[in-house]
């Protein structure tokens, strides 16, 4: 009787509709440059739009929007550089604040930096203290 029910819910599963299987791409363009820049964008019957502009292999800018199953607007926006994929979004996580005992832990290895390790930064570790500070 449970593999008669698991079939039956997996052929459910495959019969259902999806909203956007019949979507159709309303509008997309995109150019190469010679000089390695490019920019592409596009826009579908069912709300979808995205756009992008960069430099191959160094940056790039672009965003996104679409709404949700549950019928919210998503706004995305994101550049991608030498510091990595950075997007930005309402709906994306936001950090919160860090444990005090992170912190503290963080500016005990500040007063007392590694000696054998040539590869520690105190640079990077007070600019890291001073972000998430910035979090409380």
């Amino acid at each position: 009787m449970f593999r008669v029910f698991v079939i039956a819910a997996l052929a459910a599963v495959a019969v259902a509709q999806n909203p956007d299987a019949d979507a159709q791409i309303l509008s997309s363009d995109s150019s190469v440059n010679p000089d390695g820049s490019y920019a592409w964008n596009y826009e579908t019957s069912n709300g979808i739009r995205a756009q992008e502009e960069g430099v191959g292999g160094q940056s790039a800018q672009g965003s996104a929007s679409w709404t949700d199953r549950d019928g919210t607007p998503i706004q995305l926006t994101y550049v991608a550089d030498e510091n990595g994929f950075q997007p930005r979004g309402d709906h994306l996580p936001r950090e919160g604040p860090v444990p005090a005992h992170v912190l503290k832990t963080l500016e005990f290895i500040r007063a007392n930096p590694p000696k054998d390790d040539p590869n520690f930064n105190i640079q990077a570790l007070e600019a890291e203290i001073a972000r998430l500070q910035a979090l409380k």
